[in-house]
Parts: structure tokens; C-alpha cells; sequence
């Protein structure tokens, strides 16, 4: 196991996202939920009386989760977007301190195309599993966090939706992941290879895989999100995913592996 200066730039990364990590979690805790936590509350209690008592129709209840939503960005702190972003850089360092271990461990060979199928499912399965969690935490940690109305059916939506939204996510991560494994068996190169001649397979793999690689890009710089703690991790894993069924396609059978 060397100490190589990949090694060492990852370790440090680690080591900065976790402290980074640490001292937001301190600032989340020492911000108050809300900027006047007596005029919130008052004025909570005012919206709640106009629906618990009375007969209030669907108008009354529409204006009245509008109204809770305009109470939640008038009495906003920094609270949570510390805690997002603590959460976020505490997970992203536990990703690169992972990374460094597995750069001591394999070195040069993490930068070819991995063609072990345990592997790449391994891999499918948790930035799968990863995304949907990112996707339900929105949801969730609003509605832990006291920010969606308790009258509206504001949390089974966006957690039905999550699931929703997995079915193309996975499907399409499984149509670009899985192919290159079973009819590039024999295939082998580095992983951030871009063209080799003949150019036309490179031209439409980098074609394929564009916008899914921009959808992880995306997936990583959403980590100040509320689901961001789990976002950006996938985003990761669908990156090297991606990367890796596109050198895959790229690469040359019967290359030797170097």
C-alpha cells in the first residue's frame, strides 16, 4: 500500500469534508429553528384556527397551506441549510475516505474499466438505493423539520412521486450498465478513454452516455439539497457507472490489462 499523491490529495479531501461536516453540524445546532420563534407560533396558531374551527371548504384550506408556506420563508434561519450541507460534506467524506482505501489497495487499476459483474451490480444496487433515499428525504426531513402543514397530504405525494421517478431512473441506469458487461466481456482500457480508432464506436458511446453523465453531474452538485446527504454519494456511483459501461464500449476486446 503506497502513499502515492492520489492518495494523499483523496485522504485530505476526506479529512476537510469531515471537519467541514462537523463545524455545520455545529452551526445547525446553534441556529434557532425560526428568526422569532413567539411571532411564528403566533401566527401559526391564527392559521390553525381559521381550519379547526368552522366548517373551512377547499378554498380555505388551499389559502391556508399557501399562507404556511409564506410563514416558513418569512421566519426562516440558516438552520437547516447548515445541517444539508454538514450532512452532505460528512457522507461525500466517508465517499473519499473509501476511495483512498481503495486507491491504496488497487492503485492504477481503479482507473480501468471494471468489467467483474458482482462488481458493477454491487455498485448499481447501492447508487440505486442511494437515489431513492436522497429522493424521500426531501419529504421527509420537511416533515420531521415542522415544515409541511399537518391538514394537507403534503408528505405521501413527494414519497409516491420518489418512487415514481425511480422506475425510468432505473431502468435506464440498468439498459447503460448491464449491456456493456455482457457483450464486452472480453474488453479492456482505461476508464477515461474518450476515442480510439475506429472512432465511430467512441462517437456513439460518448453520444449514449452524455446525458445520463449530466444527470449524475447534477445528482452531485445537488448536495445542498435536503436529500443532498444521499444525492451526491449516487451521483458519484452513476458517474463511475456511466464512465465505466461507456470504456467498456470503447475499448478494444483482448486489450491487455495494464
Amino acid at each position: 500500500m503506497k502513499l502515492t499523491p492520489a492518495v494523499r490529495v483523496t485522504a485530505v479531501v476526506a479529512l476537510v469534508l469531515l471537519l467541514a461536516g462537523g463545524v455545520l453540524l455545529g452551526l445547525a445546532a446553534a441556529t434557532p429553528w425560526h428568526s422569532d420563534s413567539n411571532a411564528y407560533f403566533a401566527e401559526l396558531q391564527r392559521l390553525r384556527a381559521t381550519l379547526y374551527f368552522g366548517q373551512p371548504d377547499a378554498e380555505t384550506f388551499k389559502a391556508a397551506t399557501a399562507r404556511f408556506a409564506a410563514l416558513q420563508t418569512q421566519y426562516a434561519t440558516r438552520k437547516w441549510l447548515y445541517a444539508d450541507i454538514a450532512y452532505a460534506c460528512l457522507s461525500l467524506g466517508v465517499c473519499a475516505a473509501i476511495v483512498t482505501g481503495l486507491a491504496m489497495r488497487f492503485g492504477a487499476r481503479l482507473l480501468r474499466a471494471q468489467k467483474s459483474a458482482l462488481v458493477v451490480i454491487g455498485v448499481t444496487v447501492l447508487a440505486l438505493l442511494a437515489t431513492l433515499a436522497g429522493l424521500a428525504a426531501d419529504p421527509l426531513h420537511q416533515f420531521y423539520r415542522e415544515q409541511l402543514p399537518e391538514w394537507s397530504d403534503a408528505l405521501e405525494i413527494p414519497l409516491a412521486g420518489a418512487l415514481v421517478a425511480m422506475i425510468p431512473i432505473a431502468t435506464v441506469t440498468l439498459l447503460l450498465v448491464l449491456p456493456p458487461l455482457v457483450f464486452r466481456r472480453r474488453a479492456s482500457g482505461p476508464l477515461l478513454v474518450f476515442t480510439r480508432p475506429p472512432h465511430w464506436p467512441a462517437i456513439l458511446a460518448n453520444t449514449f452516455y452524455a446525458l445520463p453523465l449530466a444527470f449524475a453531474v447534477f445528482l452531485i452538485t445537488s448536495f445542498a439539497s435536503r436529500g443532498g446527504w444521499a444525492l451526491a454519494p449516487a451521483g458519484l456511483l452513476l458517474l463511475w457507472l456511466f464512465l465505466n459501461g461507456r470504456a467498456l464500449w470503447i475499448a478494444p476486446k483482448g486489450e491487455g490489462v495494464a
